[in-house]
This record gives structure tokens, C-alpha cells and sequence, in this order.
């Protein structure tokens, strides 16, 4: 059996990354500022300070609608470490800019991530307004993709969209999006390395579902599940990736993150 990585390997990997000289993903951004929260050896402020200032002068226009949401929801995290005001405005800029495409998009690779960061996002606008609109695209993507028993797409499709139902049932505590986030994971795992690591934070997420009694006695679920396990044997899968110097170990440290939550 070949070992998991540790979030200190991982955290060594990112530093590296940087000590190169290399831009920073927003999902090394996000790794950092966990590491930082969590006081963690070596200290990551330095590298953390740096990622953050070259990530507030980048523009994003440009960049694809998953890449932006993905910076969305850093910059989001990023703010439980920084009172620089550039940080929320940034923010703004992206939520306004992601939302305004909603109307438009119709594959589950764009729409689910964006209406996702939007949620998670919406504390810094008004989330009395922007959550709603967020649950109405969310459920028009799926009555348009989803029918019982079919697949809506490849793997890598059924775990964002089940990322973003179990963040809708996170808001809003309805059942059906974290019961139907479940029945999009009976599918086989993504052999994709990035979406794999998504795919393992989602599995420990439905893991911590099962977990809580309240949950188990009220869903319905699916009883001889293992997602934690699954979780962990995806992680050695994918830790063979990792011996490939180029690729964003950071994605992988929050997927072990999730699953050690």
C-alpha cells in the first residue's frame, strides 16, 4: 500500500513551489491560509503575505469561469487571515462578474462551481438576495441535466454538482440536495488527478453526513456506504501523482484536510 502524503509533506511541496518562483494557485492559496489558521510548522505567513499581494494585482477577466470561482472562493477564505480591504473588493468584483453569466451557462463544469463560490461568497454582498438566485440557477442546471437513473455527465461533472448540492443543503437544510449529492457519487471515481482530490472532499463530506444521527434518521441514504474509507483509498491513488514536481500538490493538502475534518 503506498502511504498517504501529510499535510507537512504537502505544506513542504507548496513552499518549494513558491521558493521557485513559481504563481501560486488559488488552491495553494487556500492550503496556505488553512495552514496559517492552524499554526502549523513551518510558518507560511511569509510565503502566504507574498501569494496574496501578487494575487490581488492579477486580473481575471480573462480567466475561464471555473478558474474564477476557484479564486473566488480564496479570496473568500483569505479574509479570515486579512483585513486589507482589496481582498473583499476583489471579491465583489468576481461575484459580480460570475452571477451575471449564470443566466447563460448550461455545462456543470461552469455552472456548478460558479453558483457554488457564490453561496460560499455571499456573506460579503447580501446573501439574502444572492443565495436565493444561486438555489433557483442550481436547480434549473439540474431539472435541465439530471434524470433518475441516468448519468448527467462524466465523473469528474457528478462531483462538482454534488459539491454544490451539499453546499445548498448546507444553506438551506433541505434533504434532496444532500440525498441527490449522494446519489451522484454512485458512479465511478474520477481518474483525473483534480478531480479526484474534489472527489475526496466530497466523499468526506457525505462521510460526515453519516456521521450525525439527526442526518441518518431524517435522509435516506445509502446504508453500507463507506465514503470515508473510499476517501482514503482514493487519496493513495492519487498520491502517485504527486511525484510529478509541476503538479498543484495544494489541491491534494485540501482534500487530506477534508478528510481528517
Amino acid at each position: 500500500m503506498r502511504p498517504l502524503w501529510t499535510i507537512e509533506r504537502v505544506t513542504a511541496a507548496v513552499l518549494e513551489r513558491a521558493e521557485r518562483g513559481d504563481a501560486l494557485s488559488p488552491s495553494a492559496l487556500t492550503f496556505l491560509v488553512r495552514r496559517y489558521l492552524a499554526a502549523s510548522e513551518p510558518d507560511v505567513s511569509g510565503v502566504l503575505g507574498d501569494a496574496l499581494a501578487a494575487a490581488l494585482v492579477h486580473t481575471f477577466e480573462e480567466s475561464p469561469t471555473a478558474v474564477r470561482a476557484e479564486w473566488l472562493r480564496a479570496f473568500v477564505e483569505a479574509t479570515a487571515v486579512s483585513e486589507d480591504p482589496r481582498l473583499a473588493e476583489t471579491a465583489r468584483g468576481l461575484i459580480a462578474g460570475l452571477t451575471a453569466e449564470w443566466p447563460s451557462l448550461t455545462t456543470i463544469g461552469d455552472a456548478a462551481p460558479s453558483i457554488e463560490a457564490g453561496v460560499v461568497a455571499s456573506h460579503l454582498v447580501d446573501p439574502h438576495a444572492l443565495v436565493p438566485r444561486a438555489i433557483d440557477e442550481l436547480e434549473r442546471i439540474v431539472a435541465a441535466l439530471y434524470h433518475p437513473g441516468q448519468r448527467v455527465g462524466d465523473a469528474a461533472d457528478h462531483v462538482c454538482l454534488a459539491s454544490a448540492l451539499l453546499t445548498a443543503f448546507e444553506v438551506t437544510g433541505r434533504l434532496p440536495y444532500s440525498m441527490l449529492a449522494e446519489e451522484l457519487m454512485q458512479v465511478p471515481r474520477p481518474d483525473d488527478y483534480v478531480a479526484g482530490c474534489e472527489a475526496v472532499r466530497v466523499l468526506s463530506r457525505l462521510a460526515t453526513l453519516h456521521d450525525d444521527e439527526a442526518y441518518r434518521s431524517a435522509a435516506v441514504i445509502k446504508a453500507d456506504a463507506a465514503y470515508r474509507a473510499d476517501a482514503s483509498r482514493l487519496l493513495e491513488e492519487l498520491s502517485r501523482a504527486l511525484d510529478d514536481p509541476r503538479v498543484d500538490a495544494a489541491r491534494y493538502g485540501l482534500a487530506l484536510d477534508e478528510l481528517h475534518r
